[in-house]
């Protein structure tokens, strides 16, 4: 019996454009790599307020999410699942600012003084 995938979705997409698409991120991570070994003087401080705000804006994000737990004394939950249903999309995008706000913060680590 053969047996035949009648796909076109990202596997098929994959299997043929595979080496393409890892060009293109080494590519891109070569050019972000050199933007920031060559950050020197007030781009470099641009940058490092850049990602000070991000992650500020994260940790309000999620501070907005978890009022209502606060509100009932309940200061030690992890995860949104205790948090409302309406909430919880402010506490996941809270940590995605937080994470991108590292990793730029992370980054400038690779500049030279």
């Amino acid at each position: 019996m053969e047996y035949q995938r009648q796909s076109s979705g990202l596997g098929t997409f994959l299997e043929h454009w595979w080496f393409l698409i890892v060009a293109i991120v080494a590519f891109l991570s070569s050019q972000l790599l050199t933007f920031f070994t060559r950050l020197t003087g007030a781009r470099w401080l641009w940058c490092y307020a850049i990602g000070l705000a991000v992650a500020a804006v994260g940790v309000s994000l999620i501070f907005y999410a978890k009022v209502p737990l606060y509100r009932h004394r309940r200061f030690f939950t992890f995860g949104s699942g205790a948090l409302p249903v309406g909430r919880r999309p402010f506490y996941r995008w809270g940590y995605r600012c937080v994470i991108f706000g590292v990793a730029l913060l992370l980054c400038l680590l690779l500049s030279t003084p």
